[in-house]
């Protein structure tokens, strides 16, 4: 009787353990303009200008394709929609998305050690146009030999700027793959929440 009562408070722990694993996570970025096309309203943006990001998704999303090795190293993807958001402000232009996938590369060294990647998925809005063809994307990628910045293929919950020490670059592209924007980032910040406001990706008061 007590190996039955041990089993049943293991896998409640166990449960409890993966539960708390979940959690809803927003991510605020910021660095500068390296790079600027020519907007639809006839402007650029100058060298340096200061640009935020940011964009949630829950921890506990089901991946979309996976491969993992028997060393761990692997690739994954997870697709988001709506109400996770993926965005970008920079002086007066905002870029928007409906959908997002995110990639991960782990330990593959093909020529990165750890890649992260967010990519926009059925266009983007550009200052609240839609352009069916354009590109939203951030890639942070990690030294050959870096194997650090990311530890597994799960979705993570943090993410440490130094770590990604090849590349920290965001992209909006317009029609024909033209960019109108390069970004250099600079910081990462993290927010959890273990609990939502219900049909949103907003953190619940605690």
């Amino acid at each position: 009787m007590k190996r039955v009562v041990w089993a049943v408070a293991a896998a409640t722990s166990l449960l409890v353990g993966v539960s708390a694993q979940a959690a809803l996570v927003q991510f605020r970025m910021n660095g500068v303009v390296t790079e600027s096309g020519v907007f639809d309203d006839g402007t650029m943006l100058a060298e340096g200008t200061p640009v935020a990001i940011n964009y949630s998704y829950e921890t506990t999303q089901n991946s979309s394709f996976m491969q993992r090795n028997e060393d761990g190293s692997g690739m994954a993807a997870y697709d988001f929609v709506r109400p996770y958001h993926f965005r970008l402000r920079a002086e007066g232009h905002r870029v928007r998305v409906d959908g997002f996938k995110v990639t991960l590369n782990n330990d593959l060294y093909q020529p990165f050690g750890d890649t992260y990647d967010l990519e926009s998925v059925g266009g983007v809005y550009i200052d609240r146009v839609h352009q069916p063809e354009g590109k939203f994307t951030l890639s942070l990628l990690s030294q050959w030999g870096n194997t650090t910045a990311l530890r597994s293929l799960r979705l993570p919950r943090h993410l440490n700027e130094w770590s990604f020490d090849a590349f920290r670059v965001a992209r909006v592209a317009t029609a024909g793959d033209r960019t109108l924007l390069m970004v250099r980032i600079d910081n990462i910040r993290s927010t959890v929440c273990e609990h939502t406001i219900p049909g949103t990706d907003d953190c619940a008061p605690e």
